[in-house]
């Protein structure tokens, strides 16, 4: 086992009940590999800091809250590690050329408890990329995006105790129609919604209600519904290099319904995931058109694949071999030497980076799933 092997079975070493979420110990990589933080003007936010402050390194703020109110396009908010209790809305923003950055400082370093508030980090506004942080105790959403053009990487949300009613919830969740041309990059997504009240379709992890939304390299588990799943308006969306398992009612799914622009779940890309042990793997819902399905490794899922209008090519239906596969979350997700699943991705819309921040294509083709393994 090469280092970093041994790094993500540390990084993912979850204890997962649904009554308790450790966060991984030790921590994973700090940084964000290739992937990095822009250095624009740069102010920061840390638990010993003090609103009365400049927002400068040596004299932090201290709650994202009132930080984010000082935002302008361009700007940079670093948050130091701790524990921030609050929960937090983003009204500045940015613009195509000059976006606005919040970023923890290490990853998973800076850790936002909802404390039972709807939303974790509620965005509202656009251009505006939210990097890194631990998001937990949210009754709705963990993360979300109500206008277009945001970017959610890095993330490691959880414990978000959503409920199966008519508002249901979502780990991140970009499902307003207006929230087009999302991006939802290499984030870590797990116990979703009370799983020991079993599936609801209402609940998921990942959750895309727009068109051109991009969902890439992402870990997601143990929600309560669908690890990705697709509705409202989505059309045009790309799914590529995700992990979806142990999920308790799909892996991921196409769909679109209920909503008000009248798309068709239709033009998708979904290619290069793996999707195993869940009770559907990859399916097709309601409204959809024709989308490709290119290059999936199914597997151990009870119904692996359920397609409405389209049809699947050059998928895998067998073992992916991980180094250490366990449903709950604590095992070693990096492809063994011998996967079936190394070299066989498409290159089309391939990510700079994989789940890590390392460099995605290392050999003659992407891997499949959110880890390039050499």
């Amino acid at each position: 086992m090469n280092w970093v092997v041994a790094f993500l079975v540390v990084l993912l070493a979850a204890c997962i009940t649904s009554s308790q979420h450790n966060t991984p110990n030790p921590r994973p990589d700090t940084s964000y590999g290739v992937f990095g933080i822009p250095s624009g003007p740069t102010y920061y936010v840390s638990p010993s800091g003090s609103n009365a402050n400049d927002g400068s390194r040596d004299r932090p703020w201290a709650t994202l809250s009132f930080a984010v109110q000082k935002l302008k396009p361009g700007d940079v908010l670093r948050v130091l590690p701790g524990t921030y209790n609050e929960s937090v809305q983003v009204t500045a923003s940015g613009t195509a050329n000059s976006r606005i950055t919040i970023a923890s400082d290490i990853r998973w370093g800076a850790k936002l408890n909802a404390q039972g508030q709807l939303f974790g980090i509620d965005v509202r506004s656009s251009y505006v990329d939210i990097v890194g942080f631990e998001v937990t105790n949210a009754t709705n959403s963990g993360i979300i995006s109500w206008a277009p053009y945001n970017r959610f990487l890095f993330n490691h949300v959880y414990g978000i105790r959503a409920q199966c009613d008519s508002n249901g919830g979502a780990g991140i969740n970009a499902s307003q129609p207006n929230a087009g041309n999302t991006s939802i990059l290499s984030n870590l997504v797990h116990d979703i919604g009370d799983l020991t009240a079993g599936p609801c379709t209402r609940i998921h992890g990942i959750y895309q209600g727009s068109p051109k939304g991009i969902i890439q390299n992402n870990i997601i588990y143990r929600a309560r519904g669908f690890g990705i799943t697709t509705w409202q308006a989505a059309t045009a969306v790309v799914m590529t290099h995700n992990l979806s398992f142990a999920n308790l009612y799909g892996g991921i799914s196409v769909g679109s319904g209920e909503n008000t622009l009248g798309n068709k779940a239709e033009n998708f890309l979904v290619a290069n995931n793996i999707v195993v042990s869940n009770p559907r793997g990859i399916s097709e819902e309601n409204n959809t058109g024709v989308n490709r399905f290119l290059n999936n490794l199914v597997w151990n899922n009870t119904t692996n694949w359920a397609l409405l209008t389209s049809s699947q090519q050059n998928s895998l239906t067998e073992d992916p071999r991980f180094v250490n596969f366990k449903a709950d979350g604590s095992g070693n997700y990096y492809l063994s030497n011998d996967s079936p699943a190394i070299d066989k991705g498409i290159r089309e819309a391939a990510p700079s980076f994989d789940f890590m921040g390392h460099p995605r294509i290392l050999g003659i083709a992407p891997d499949l799933g959110p880890l390039e393994t050499r």
